[in-house]
């Protein structure tokens, strides 16, 4: 849909002109989402009305409410996702309710903002997107925040304070919580289902200066991640490289930068790119 109509302006016009849009991500819609449990139950009414009446209706769809918010029309995704069908339908809902053109009901704003976190943390930024450009998943770069606690910064470095040319390995939990992040876009993110085969990342100090140290990270991980939520044997294969800051002090990580090497999923190959936000 972000690779087709929802980057048509025709589309943007009409959806901010005439309509109130609104997504909703359909893990926290789950049994065990963090979406409120009124959140939740409205959205199952919208399902329960739209199959009473006959509609499509289903997870993956596009849904027009009325202003009352009961249900007036609904299309399946994959008819959607044509900018002709979705323009049809929302014209339609249009000429139907005689609604005039106004200004946003909700100023635009960037979709991926940076989580509030605890003080002394580290807010750390993941895009990963496919390198193959092949079908609707590999038009658009996908992102996750990551957030390393003092206690995870902590873990980066070793003790007594390491001396140039030092290698250790580092501690498995800070990897893992950084890696399990590494996939293209996929319908499934929960990375919870996620299973590490193989996993390595190797810490060497490249420069010091007083308590603070350039540290060059690299390794590899070959990791089980399901495309859709179901185990289906599909595995990520990653080699990487980076660099990080670190306080010897104070335990904390002035910034960190990864990238893949090379990193292939599903018969295709993607990158990742990470890099933390000035404290």
């Amino acid at each position: 849909m972000r690779a087709g109509p929802l980057s048509s302006s025709k589309v943007i016009d009409l959806l901010n002109g005439y309509f109130v849009p609104v997504y909703v991500v359909n893990e926290d819609y789950s049994k065990r989402g963090p979406a409120p449990p009124e959140e939740k139950a409205e959205r199952d009414r919208i399902f329960k009305e739209g199959h009473a009446a006959k509609l499509s209706v289903g997870s993956v769809h596009v849904y027009v409410l009325r202003p009352d918010g009961h249900i007036l029309d609904s299309m399946h995704v994959a008819k959607a996702a044509r900018t002709t069908n979705l323009v049809a339908m929302l014209q339609k809902a249009i000429d139907t309710l005689g609604i005039q053109h106004g200004s946003p009901a909700v100023t635009p704003c960037a979709q991926a903002v940076a989580p509030e976190v605890s003080e002394g943390s580290l807010t750390v930024h993941l895009v990963a997107r496919s390198l193959d450009g092949k079908g609707a998943w590999s038009e658009f770069p996908v992102e996750n925040w990551i957030v390393l606690t003092r206690e995870d910064q902590q873990k980066m470095c070793i003790a007594p304070l390491p001396r140039t040319g030092d290698t250790w390995p580092v501690d498995a939990a800070l990897a893992e919580k950084i890696q399990t992040h590494f996939y293209p876009a996929t319908e499934n993110n929960d990375v919870s289902k996620n299973r590490f085969i193989e996993q390595r990342l190797v810490a060497t100090v490249v420069d010091r200066n007083g308590d603070r140290a350039r540290i060059r990270v690299n390794g590899n991980l070959k990791m089980q991640h399901s495309f859709y939520h179901k185990d289906d044997g599909k595995f990520v294969e990653a080699e990487f490289i980076g660099f990080a800051q670190h306080d010897h002090s104070t335990g904390k990580i002035g910034s960190l930068k990864l990238t893949t090497r090379d990193a292939r999923y599903n018969g295709g190959k993607f990158a990742v790119a990470v890099h933390s936000l000035k404290p």
